[in-house]
């Protein structure tokens, strides 16, 4: 997965870059007519359409050429450079650019050699790669706080400590190393490993209590049979499981990583394609936007309502468990009393579900207005804020509480390893009148079987569902 990332990584810098270098060309021909020769737009049209094909060849071979230059130089390795290492790298790409332009020009236009263009060329470029460098690496450093992988390693060994150095120096897509886990008999090397955590046997407890989505087994190849149970435990939670590619040592068909040179087999995580996943992400942020952008006049009407017939706030916070178990606030239209949460064991007796959820169709708390908005799954409509924030998808497994996960089967803790979403499987298949283990059977199909054409099958038929009425 780190290695598609990745490449997925270098493909959006390429991109940047040749988008850059033909606004470049585009600027430096405008400051070249109106600074240097004071040419008016009239008067430049007409020697653009005079001045044969080099403004097409340029804007034809700049957009390869530029990118292909800065990878050589390096450009494209995704680790932390210094500005000055960023500069004379760009500087020297830029010098071999204008020679290269200079070609093309005595070749295509020797009557009318843009020498003017070509030094302003000279300057921008560097100038306009960095500006691109820097607006694109603050947009990474926010994506990568918003999605840092959160990794443990086991072992204390120099190749644990290689595996942390190379995870922390990653520019995009940052993985964060929470800490070590000793192998038993491992001294504890604190300066060395960075936090030990503590012994291998904690493991269990991190998984329930700490936000983890990979463990990275780096153990000697003799003693990987001391944690096979440990990869086991990953596997039956849904956290991925990464050990030496050369041992295979789960039942399950593993996946393949590179973890930056060192190849690791992966287990027990869902092993979805993440040009895929960012794919989902941008039609998540189309589809709640656009909902947004259409529903809003209806919103202000129904918080009017709730406003108008109960005391109390139109909208409702509540802590939710999100991907790998990331703690968010979601929202609600409120359809329930003020206060309703320190009534919920008064009404517990009326608990029509079965497992560590409370569902009821008779639930006093629950207001007229309120009642009406939850037949319709109304309510729902202010978590479209949490899609755009990225906390939650439009289709996934529904968010559970922090009270509810921390009374999981281990197995069922799997479906936190995918975002919850607005919508899923048992929203189409009977919503509230499944059984708590059948709605956990659903949402791990899901997560199996995950696919763009699965959420877009979910979503059509979660919309006929909802106009329905059915299954609230």
């Amino acid at each position: 997965m780190i290695a598609s990332t990745r490449r997925l990584f270098r493909l959006g810098m390429v991109a940047v870059d040749a988008v850059t270098i033909v606004g470049t060309y585009v600027l430096a021909d405008v400051l070249r007519c109106h600074l240097w020769m004071q040419v008016e737009w009239p008067e430049k049209i007409a020697g653009i359409s005079h001045s044969g094909p080099i403004h097409f060849w340029m804007l034809s071979v700049l957009p390869i050429a530029w990118p292909l230059l800065l990878g050589w130089h390096g450009w494209y390795e995704l680790r932390w450079r210094s500005w000055l290492w960023l500069t004379v790298r760009v500087g020297s790409a830029s010098a071999v650019a204008v020679l290269l332009m200079a070609a093309l020009a005595l070749l295509f236009q020797r009557e009318l050699y843009p020498r003017a263009q070509l030094g302003f060329m000279a300057v921008l470029m560097p100038a306009t790669t960095l500006t691109a460098r820097s607006i694109s690496g603050l947009i990474g450093q926010w994506w990568g706080a918003q999605h840092a992988r959160h990794i443990l390693i086991i072992g204390t060994d120099r190749e644990a400590v290689r595996l942390r150095r190379l995870l922390r120096s990653i520019a995009l897509g940052r993985s964060e190393v929470l800490g070590h886990l000793r192998l038993p008999g491992d001294p504890a090397r604190s300066d060395r490993t960075g936090a030990v955590l503590g012994d291998i046997d904690k493991l269990s407890e991190l998984l329930a209590t700490r936000v983890i989505d990979e463990v990275v087994f780096s153990v000697p190849i003799d003693r990987l049979a001391e944690v096979l149970p440990y990869v086991a435990l990953c596997e039956e939670i849904g956290v991925t499981a990464a050990v030496p590619a050369r041992s295979a040592v789960c039942h399950t068909t593993p996946g393949v990583a590179d973890y930056h040179g060192i190849s690791m087999l992966t287990f027990g995580g869902p092993r979805h394609r993440p040009e895929l996943l960012f794919v989902k992400r941008v039609l998540d942020v189309v589809v709640a936007g656009v909902a947004l952008a259409l529903l809003w006049p209806w919103m202000l009407l129904i918080a009017a309502a709730l406003r108008l017939t109960s005391e109390g706030p139109a909208l409702f916070r509540q802590t939710r468990c999100g991907l790998n178990g990331r703690v968010f606030t979601m929202y609600k239209f409120r359809t329930m009393v003020v206060g309703a949460e320190e009534r919920r064991d008064a009404v517990a007796h009326l608990n029509e579900a079965d497992g560590p959820v409370f569902k009821s169709r008779r639930d006093p708390r629950v207001t007229r207005v309120g009642a009406w908005l939850r037949k319709y799954s109304l309510d729902e409509l202010p978590q479209l804020i949490n899609v755009l924030r990225g906390d939650m998808a439009v289709v996934g497994p529904r968010p559970p509480l922090p009270a509810e996960v921390a009374k999981y089967d281990r197995w069922q803790r799997r479906r936190l390893s995918m975002r919850p979403g607005l919508t899923c499987l048992w929203q189409i298949k009977g919503r509230t009148h499944e059984s708590f283990e059948e709605w956990m059977k659903l949402d791990l199909f899901y997560i199996d079987h995950w696919s763009l054409k699965l959420d877009a099958l979910i979503l059509g038929k979660t919309v006929v569902t909802v106009l329905s009425g059915s299954g609230a």
